[in-house]
């Protein structure tokens, strides 16, 4: 195990790609969005709390900052997006297209995270959610693979993993700090690791999302040949660390 975590922190090179058109199909992040804005207002009617707008907010502002500097230190590459309006295909601006990535990667999965996680045990919005699961799913089987590659990240640079060490950190401060607040960040964690866990399945399994691992020998680098288990390590620290934790981040840092 310590010679696998020393080849993911020092040697190797891996890389998420994105094959599907989800990165690049601006609609789809609008629809999203407005549900997660309908889970806002009903949270908001019903249990007269802003928590939901809050984190929405404050989370998407955060991830459109990761995205502008993902973007310029070329740490991921993504291709242009587009708007479908009636039978018209409308590039965005590319500034336009990384606040939609931040929207949907920060503040409406936080939304959705927090929002169900906050209702985990109660069984209508546990059928609430499993439905929207499932629809996921269809639309995801029924979407055509892409062969080129939309978006491309190499997960294990530094300027990824020390402020991934950071903000696990301050998650482990807050849960300390902050007891009364464990049980309640614990069902949002849950929450996003069971959607995370089902939308990455479902992903590797139609080919929408890949993992490509560059082995270091002898002076240069070479494809990796165990790609199931670079597949399975790399996966997992993306659902654990850069969605679970990342987001429960945003918890501390919006809701507390």
């Amino acid at each position: 195990m310590s010679s696998i975590i020393m080849r993911f922190l020092v040697n190797n090179k891996y890389y998420i790609i994105r094959t599907g058109d989800f990165a690049v199909n601006a609609n789809k992040k609008i629809v999203y969005t407005i549900y997660a804005l309908i889970l806002c207002i009903d949270d908001y009617i019903n249990n007269n709390s802003n928590d939901c707008f809050k984190i929405m907010m404050g989370s998407t502002l955060i991830w459109t900052m990761i995205e502008y500097l993902l973007y310029i230190s070329n740490t991921r590459i993504i291709k242009p997006m587009f708007i479908n309006y009636r039978k018209n295909k409308v590039k965005l601006n590319k500034y336009l297209a990384l606040f939609l990535q931040g929207l949907q990667e920060g503040g409406v999965v936080s939304t959705f995270g927090l929002y169900f996680g906050d209702r985990f045990f109660d069984y209508r919005y546990n059928i609430i959610y499993n439905l929207f699961m499932i629809n996921m799913v269809l639309n995801m089987n029924n979407k055509q693979k892409i062969i080129n590659n939309l978006s491309k990240r190499q997960i294990n640079t530094l300027s990824s993993i020390i402020p991934m060490g950071i903000v696990t950190t301050f998650n482990i401060y807050c849960i300390y700090r902050y007891p009364e607040h464990i049980v309640r960040s614990l069902k949002m964690t849950l929450s996003m690791f069971y959607m995370s866990t089902i939308w990455t399945i479902i992903s590797y399994i139609k080919g929408f999302r890949k993992v490509i691992s560059l082995e270091y020998k002898n002076n240069n680098y070479h494809i990796g040949s165990s790609i199931e288990r670079d597949a399975f390590f790399v996966l997992a620290y993306d659902i654990i660390f850069e969605i679970c934790s990342a987001y429960l981040t945003f918890y501390n840092l919006f809701i507390i």
